[in-house]
């Protein structure tokens, strides 16, 4: 199944489901494909993932796909179920897997461009926003895994039959596959380059570290021909140095 891209964005929702004794909860649904025609990705969250203006995780819980006529869907319901309020509408323009889950773009609209990390597995399944001038940051720690006694709940007995979902979407791996020149393991010729840049704080150095290990052990396939650093300088919010490592393979 193809990622979703700029031209081709999956849809996505933002429900509060307010039921009939007044209780309402907060309903999270993606789509996944392009049309909306299939079974929405669906998650129940605390907090409006639209207006996270905290770097830190919030917790979901998995629920069950809902119908795609979700993504459209707003006012009472049937069958004394309660009212549905759409608080927000949006596209998701970049999806891909990485280690542990899935990272994300979002336009939500009015320019409102938002980026986030979804962790799956040990017994969490969280979201975060991530910030433009904390990218290279070290993600704030996770929230403690659900358990059973003194067990940790794992993927396999958790029930969220996440991990088929996240693999239906474009990895890394596969974009690899479609490089023209293959990498090439005797030693000799390096074909291409994957730049990676943190601040230079001791927990930024170290997560760049972590960075570049997960995604040499990702790639087993890949041998590293040369390592460059630089420092310089990165503009966004602010300007600031950061270290830039380019490992060629």
């Amino acid at each position: 199944m193809a990622a979703p891209t700029r031209d081709n964005p999956y849809p996505t929702v933002f429900l509060q489901h307010v039921l009939p004794d007044g209780k309402s909860h907060f309903d999270w649904l993606l789509a996944a494909d392009s049309n909306g025609e299939r079974p929405l990705i669906s998650f129940r969250i605390s907090e409006r993932i639209d207006q996270i203006t905290q770097n830190k995780w919030i917790n979901l819980e998995s629920r069950p796909d809902h119908r795609p006529d979700y993504l459209r869907l707003e006012g009472k319901l049937d069958g004394d179920r309660g009212t549905i309020n759409r608080l927000a509408a949006g596209n998701i323009f970049m999806w891909k897997e990485i280690a542990h889950g899935w990272n994300m773009m979002i336009d939500w609209g009015e320019g409102s461009v938002t980026e986030y990390e979804v962790v799956n597995g040990n017994g969490v399944l969280a979201v975060r926003r991530i910030f433009e001038n904390q990218s290279q940051e070290p993600p704030p720690p996770l929230p403690k895994s659900k358990t059973i006694g003194d067990v940790p709940v794992g993927v396999e007995d958790s029930g969220l039959g996440l991990t088929k979902k996240i693999t239906a979407f474009d990895k890394e791996k596969k974009k690899m596959s479609e490089w023209i020149r293959k990498p090439i393991a005797d030693g000799t010729g390096a074909s291409h380059v994957r730049t990676f840049h943190s601040k230079l704080t001791d927990d930024a150095l170290g997560y760049i570290d972590q960075q570049v290990n997960e995604w040499l052990d990702e790639n087993p396939q890949l041998e590293v021909k040369l390592v460059t650093t630089t420092i310089g300088t990165f503009t966004g919010k602010v300007k600031e140095p950061h270290l830039i490592c380019q490992v060629w393979v």
